[in-house]
C-alpha cells in the first residue's frame, strides 16, 4: 500500500493551527503508516548523516537504506540508545510541560508545503504555540555511552543537531525550536532560532545527496541496471561538509540556554537588559521568559531573608522572591 501526503490545515486538540503538508490521518509516530511515509523521504533526523558529519560509512549506509528500502543492521549500542530514547520520550515531554507550563501539541509527519521540496520530511516531538509565531519541541534523551542513568544534561547544544532543528523549522515554516535535553538526573532547554543563510548552505548539500546519489540509483535499480547502481554511491563527506560543520558549531554556541533543572532544582536564565520579555506562568505560579540570556537568576527566597552578618554587599545578584516573580508576570500581562 502506498501512502501519500496531502495539504491539510488541521486544528489539533490544543487549538494549534498548522499549515503544512501532512499525512491524511496524521499517522502516529512509529506506526506502520508513519514508517511507510518516511521511507521515501529524507527526514530531518538524518540530515547530519546526509551532510557527512559522521566518520566512517554512515553516509553510505543512509544512501543504501534509501535506495534499497532496507536498513543495514544496527550495532547493539545503537539499538540500545534508540530504545532508551523511545522509552523516555513521553516522560521527557511531561517534564518539559511541567517546567515551562506550555501546552505541547502532537504531529505524526509533515513534508514541505512546496511540492518541489516534498522529498524532505519531519517528525517533531511536539508543536508549541499557534501558527504563525509558534515553535517546535525536539526532545533528546542522551544514552551517555551506555550509562544513561549517570548522565547529566548538556551545558551547551551539540552542533550535530543543528541540521535537524533548522530542517524542522524550514519544513514546518516555524521560527524557533526548543531543544530539550532530558536525563534521569536533570534537564536543559535551549532555544534555537531559524537561520535562512544556514539553511541555504545545507540545503544545497542535501539536494545533491538526494537528486544526484539516491534518486538516480533508485531509477537504475527499477530499470534492472544493477551494475550502474553503485556508480551513484556517495563519498563519505561532501566538499562543503567542513563548512557546514563549522557554521553548525557557531550557531550551536549561539543557542540560548533557557533553563537548567538538576535534581528538582530549577534555574531560569534571563534576557539581556532592554530586550522585550514574553512572560507566561506555569502550573506552580512561577514565571519565566522566552529566549532568556545565559545569566542565571538567583534562587527564589522569602521576603524576610536575613542580611549577611558582616553587612557587606553580596558578590552575587540579589535573591528574587516569589512575590517579585508574580508581580513581573502581572506587569507583562497588562
Amino acid at each position: 500500500m502506498i501512502f501519500r501526503s496531502a495539504p491539510l490545515i488541521i486544528r489539533p486538540p490544543s487549538a494549534l493551527i498548522l499549515a503544512s503538508r501532512l499525512t491524511p490521518s496524521d499517522a502516529p509516530q512509529r506506526s506502520e503508516e508513519w514508517f511507510a511515509l518516511r521511507r521515501d523521504k529524507l527526514t530531518t533526523s538524518t540530515f547530519s548523516t546526509a551532510l557527512g558529519f559522521w566518520k566512517g560509512s554512515r553516509r553510505y549506509e543512509l544512501w543504501h537504506e534509501k535506495v534499497f528500502a532496507s536498513t543495514l543492521p544496527f550495532s547493539e549500542a545503537s539499538k540500545s540508545a534508540m530504545q532508551w530514547g523511545v522509552l523516555n520520550e513521553e516522560v521527557a515531554v511531561d517534564k518539559y510541560k511541567s517546567i515551562t507550563g506550555r501546552d505541547v501539541g502532537s504531529l505524526g509527519f509533515a513534508t514541505h508545503a512546496e511540492e518541489r521540496f516534498d522529498w524532505m520530511g519531519a517528525s517533531p516531538d511536539g508543536l508549541l504555540g499557534c501558527f504563525p509565531g509558534g515553535g517546535i519541541l525536539e526532545v533528546k534523551c542522551p544514552y551517555n555511552k551506555g550509562k544513561p542513568e549517570m548522565g547529566l544534561p548538556w551545558s551547551t547544544m551539540p552542533f550535530y543537531y543543528m541540521p535537524q532543528v533548522q530542517g524542522q523549522m524550514e519544513i514546518m515554516d516555524r521560527d524557533w525550536v526548543d531543544l530539550y535535553c532530558w536525563t534521569p538526573n536533570g534537564s536543559t532547554i535551549f532555544r534555537v532560532c531559524r537561520d535562512r543563510d544556514y539553511w541555504r548552505l545545507i540545503h544545497g548539500i542535501l539536494r545533491e545527496f538526494w537528486w544526484e546519489n539516491v534518486v538516480p540509483a533508485r531509477e537504475a535499480l527499477l530499470l534492472g541496471i544493477e551494475e550502474e547502481v553503485g556508480s551513484y554511491k556517495p563519498e563519505s563527506t561532501h566538499k562543503q561538509t567542513g563548512l557546514a560543520i563549522s557554521v553548525s558549531i557557531k550557531l550551536a554556541k549561539e543557542a540560548k540556554l533557557l533553563c537548567r533543572e538538576i535534581a528538582g532544582h530549577i534555574e531560569f536564565y534571563r534576557k539581556k537588559r532592554g530586550e522585550k520579555m514574553d512572560i507566561f506562568v506555569n502550573s506552580n505560579g512561577l514565571s519565566w521568559a522566552d529566549q532568556w540570556d545565559p545569566e542565571p537568576l538567583p534562587p527564589l527566597s522569602s521576603e524576610n531573608d536575613k542580611k549577611e552578618k558582616d553587612g557587606k554587599k553580596k558578590s552575587g545578584k540579589k535573591k528574587l522572591s516569589l512575590k517579585w516573580m508574580k508581580d513581573l508576570c502581572k506587569k507583562s500581562q497588562k
